[in-house]
């Protein structure tokens, strides 16, 4: 498709010259699509297993007793963790800690067997690190459990040993419990919990970078006045500029959600079209917010940098991974500058709580107002930046 000369300024000549430009110099878009799409196929796959299994510790054990060794067997038969090396020293241990070969080292202390056999209480100690905070959380929780099984399956044996039956023994051991139920993601699958999110994440740095780059180019090469005169008005040139854009985001966007939904089998348990609807208000947010940062600086490595700044580390401010509510002030109100967050909000809602969609229309709203709101600035900043470059090239 070819821009006629012939042809009427108007949003169909300022199209046919956006995509004459695709034509001749699309390969930088085409390598952005690919960077992205292999990206996101690496993201999915990592978490493709979906929770953590088999997380290497060592064990040093201490006792070398039958009980010891149950404890061991115990260890080795969690699915969250396994056994890779069996120690004689903490020195060995700690080195094995710091070469990050292990999460964790587990000691079983001497007598350890004996102390049980005479009711009497004994430690298990575990060293750990901090820094890799969900690993350990899944370690610290794993060991827990099966302390506590074996630590009940041992007191059971004995008060039976001593008379009482199956039923009055385990409510003598713990006369107290606590039943806990999950209603939302259940299984703790981390599919559900970062690649969901990972995804948009994604999308939206590639949505706004791409947007200041092809409205910042013309500026750029000083070829602004012949783009906003191609299309009529301005409305029709931006139109027809960011509208490949949203074309291909959205394509992108529709083949994730697929993905998700779809092939990859997760329920939906609200609305799959405020869903969709809220991905797509997402895409036109941040292309709203590429045109306000063009319109706002003067240089294209500037408003580039800018962009990247923002949306780069957006996904750590979505309160996904860290609550939004223990955050600074400043963190906060930096929050709600995020579509992302948002439409995160929204996919939650809709995708696992199955909230009604009259509760989830505050989020639509939010990403309506991430639009209307903006872009009016955004259009007048950037015709009076336009009208001042045409006055210079007709004064100079």
């Amino acid at each position: 498709m070819q821009e006629h000369p012939k042809d009427k300024p108007g949003f169909i000549r300022s199209l046919k010259r956006e995509l004459q430009y695709y034509r001749n110099s699309g390969r930088e878009c085409l390598l952005a699509v690919i960077i992205l799409s292999a990206s996101m196929i690496i993201v999915a796959w990592i978490f493709s297993s979906g929770t953590l299994t088999n997380l290497p510790i060592a064990v040093i054990d201490n006792d070398a007793s039958s009980v010891s060794r149950t404890y061991i067997r115990m260890l080795n038969a969690s699915p969250e963790m396994h056994i890779v090396d069996k120690l004689t020293s903490t020195t060995e241990g700690r080195e094995l800690l710091e070469q990050g070969s292990i999460y964790a080292l587990v000691l079983i202390p001497e007598g350890f067997g004996k102390d049980i056999k005479k009711a009497k209480q004994t430690t298990i100690l575990a060293w750990h690190s901090g820094q890799y905070l969900t690993i350990s959380g899944t370690i610290l929780k794993s060991l827990r459990l099966i302390t506590a099984s074996m630590s009940a399956g041992v007191e059971m044996t004995s008060l039976a040993k001593r008379g009482a039956s199956g039923l009055a023994a385990s409510v003598q051991f713990s006369p107290l419990q606590t039943e806990l139920r999950t209603l939302f993601n259940p299984f703790q699958n981390y599919q559900y919990f970062l690649v969901a999110s990972l995804l948009p994440a994604m999308l939206q740095v590639f949505v706004m970078v791409w947007t200041v780059f092809v409205i910042g180019k013309e500026f750029r090469d000083q070829t602004s006045v012949e783009w906003l005169a191609s299309g009529g008005s301005i409305y029709c040139t931006l139109a027809a500029k960011v509208l490949p854009v949203f074309m291909l985001a959205s394509m992108i966007g529709i083949a994730c959600l697929i993905w998700l939904f779809g092939i990859a089998g997760w329920p939906v348990t609200g609305s799959l079209t405020l869903l969709v609807v809220g991905w797509e208000l997402m895409i036109c947010a941040y292309i709203v917010l590429g045109l306000l940062f063009v319109a706002l600086t003067k240089v294209l490595a500037t408003a580039l940098s800018l962009t990247v700044f923002f949306t780069a580390p957006a996904f750590a401010y979505a309160g996904i991974t860290f609550p939004q509510h223990s955050m600074p002030l400043m963190a906060q109100l930096w929050t709600y500058l995020l579509p992302i967050k948002t439409l995160l909000r929204l996919q939650i809602e809709q995708a696992e709580i199955g909230a009604p969609v009259s509760s989830s229309m505050a989020e639509i709203l939010t990403l309506l107002c991430f639009i209307l709101l903006p872009l009016p600035f955004a259009i007048g900043r950037i015709r009076r930046r336009n009208e001042t470059i045409r006055i210079g090239a007709n004064c100079g």
